[in-house]
């Protein structure tokens, strides 16, 4: 029993003291052949690396140690957890670009956003006609008007030096023997006071073109020809002022026709103007410049005025009318104070009908005497219906033109007339391409004369 107790103590005894005497003999040993030099300082020189993700050299003055190859990795970002959001299809909107590569929506998409824009397309149609179908009723109500005297141009359309154009160009002297002196001032743009609006009436009994010679009808030689109506409504866009701002002449030029296009006597380069409008397919007409109420209203040179002598009227009439070719008829430009001048409209109306031409009342006043002294003369007239932009505001202009439809589906036909103001073309242009769609027939002025006297 004793012995079986001492063994492991005796073990443990001969472990120490192995332990102890061999931790003596390797402190001995050190002691007695060791190096007494101190331990040297070692330099490590780092350099600067403009790289990103490079390894940094290290080195010292015996080139003894050597920096280890560890790649520096790159920062990964945090993942960010997607919401319901993130994973949505934002729906496009229109005023942003789209590539022509770019992958189609599903179905449910592509149709809502079609529907959204012909809702939108309904709801400014329908608050067009509302505000055509106000207007007339307001019309109406204060019976018959004048028309306001139209201003060449409108905010933003006033000539400028990009034009090419100087007011030389834009005033011709006035004919010898002239019974007024020459004007030495531009145009001042002013408009005559806008009075009233005109409802249109035609006066009873009068048949247009029952006197006219057909052999002598020079208007039906320089019309555009068009195909028939076949009983559509025919409407047809007069643009006058044309000729002096050739900037916006050429876009008007460049509207889908045919239009009928009637320029100023007293614009310059009128034979290139006119040919480059008869050529894209419009027609022509002469905007002659007539006297309104408004004395302070500048008509431009060698208008008509009341009180001239036959002789002057004619002498007047005959310089407008010879500055350029091809035109189907004429029609007045202001002329409020003139055009309700009988005895000097029939001075007009006799050489309108020796020409073999045809004229458009543009309706200034309600007291023309225009269209009465052309049925008396035996010359082919029509009257404007419609005015699109005595407001030149785009939404209006879209008002004018629902009325220029509702005009067209209860008459058969419709005659608008503008000018070439930013706004005006600019609305043309959007509603002229769709024209045909809505069940209607562009037609020139001449298609007009031709339908009601049955030809």
């Amino acid at each position: 029993m004793f012995h079986f107790a001492t063994r492991p103590l005796g073990y443990l005894t001969v472990g120490g003291l192995a332990m102890v005497l061999g931790l003596s003999t390797g402190i001995g040993i050190g002691y007695f052949f060791g190096d007494d030099k101190p331990a040297r300082e070692i330099a490590v020189v780092v350099e600067q690396s403009t790289e990103k993700n490079s390894v940094i050299p290290l080195s010292t003055s015996d080139g003894n140690i050597k920096a280890l190859p560890i790649p520096i990795l790159p920062a990964k970002p945090l993942a960010r957890q997607e919401t319901e959001d993130d994973v949505w299809t934002e729906i496009p909107d229109e005023a942003r670009p789209v590539a022509a590569d770019a992958p189609a929506p599903w179905p449910e998409l592509a149709e809502k956003i079609s529907n959204d824009k012909l809702a939108r397309e309904i709801a400014i149609r329908e608050a067009a006609i509302q505000e055509a179908a106000k207007r007339e009723a307001e019309i109406k109500e204060a019976g018959l008007k004048d028309v306001a005297e139209e201003d060449i141009y409108g905010a933003g359309d006033q000539l400028g030096p990009d034009d090419g154009i100087g007011t030389e160009d834009l005033w011709a002297t006035t004919l010898p023997g002239s019974e007024e002196e020459s004007l030495t001032e531009g145009p001042s743009y002013r408009s005559e006071p806008a009075n009233d609006v005109v409802a249109v009436v035609p006066p009873a009994n009068e048949k247009p073109g029952d006197r006219i010679d057909r052999e002598a009808e020079v208007w039906e030689k320089h019309s555009v020809v068009v195909a028939d109506p076949a009983g559509k409504p025919m409407i047809s866009i007069v643009i006058d002022d044309l000729g002096l701002n050739r900037r916006n002449t050429v876009r008007t030029i460049r509207l889908p026709g045919p239009l009928t296009l009637a320029f100023l006597t007293y614009a310059e380069d009128l034979e290139r103007q006119t040919s480059s409008a008869h050529a894209a397919g419009h027609e022509l007409m002469v905007h002659f410049p007539m006297e309104p109420k408004n004395p302070d209203t500048d008509t431009g040179p060698n208008a008509l005025r009341r009180g001239m002598s036959d002789k002057e009227i004619r002498r007047r009439f005959n310089w407008g009318m010879d500055r350029f070719k091809g035109y189907v008829g004429v029609n007045n430009h202001m002329g409020s104070a003139f055009t309700g001048d009988a005895t000097g409209m029939a001075v007009v109306m006799d050489e309108v009908r020796k020409r073999g031409i045809m004229y458009l009342d543009s309706m200034t006043t309600q007291r023309s005497a225009g269209r009465r002294t052309a049925a008396r003369a035996g010359v082919p007239f029509v009257a404007r219906d419609v005015f699109l932009d005595n407001e030149i505001d785009a939404r209006q202009i879209d008002a004018r033109l629902a009325e220029v439809e509702q005009v067209a589906r209860r008459q058969g036909h419709a005659i608008a007339i503008g000018h070439p103001h930013k706004a005006t073309i600019e609305a043309l242009a959007r509603w002229l391409p769709h024209l045909e769609e809505a069940g209607f027939v562009l037609v020139p002025i001449s298609m007009i004369i031709k339908h009601r006297r049955g030809a």
